[in-house]
């Protein structure tokens, strides 16, 4: 069997939009593209190129911008450590927890 790690913290990822784009670097264009709905509370959609082919996915953040952090999680594959999982938490929110400032 394979050998794992527990998830880490390996960065942060800083959001300005209240949304995520989990998209390969080739396929950037495409989502900068894309016409942008304001985000919902539970929200999220896969971006198509001009083929219709999803290319992306973007993630309405619980609560809106802020920084977030990222934890991964590590498998042995090929005699090496290798990203397995990467996770980014929204909520609860990193400054104000689960409630929206009034």
């Amino acid at each position: 069997m394979p050998e794992t790690s527990d998830w880490q913290l390996i960065g942060q990822v800083p959001i300005d939009t209240g949304r995520l784009a989990l998209v390969d670097p080739m396929n950037v264009d495409d989502v900068a593209r894309h016409e942008e709905d304001p985000p919902g509370s539970m929200s999220y959609e896969v971006v198509t190129n001009d083929y219709g082919v999803g290319v992306a996915m973007l993630l309405a953040t619980g609560l809106g911008d802020g920084v977030y952090p990222v934890e991964a999680r590590f498998e042995e594959a090929e005699g090496s450590m290798r990203v397995a999982e990467v996770r980014v938490r929204f909520l609860p929110h990193p400054v104000i927890g689960y409630r929206l400032p009034r």
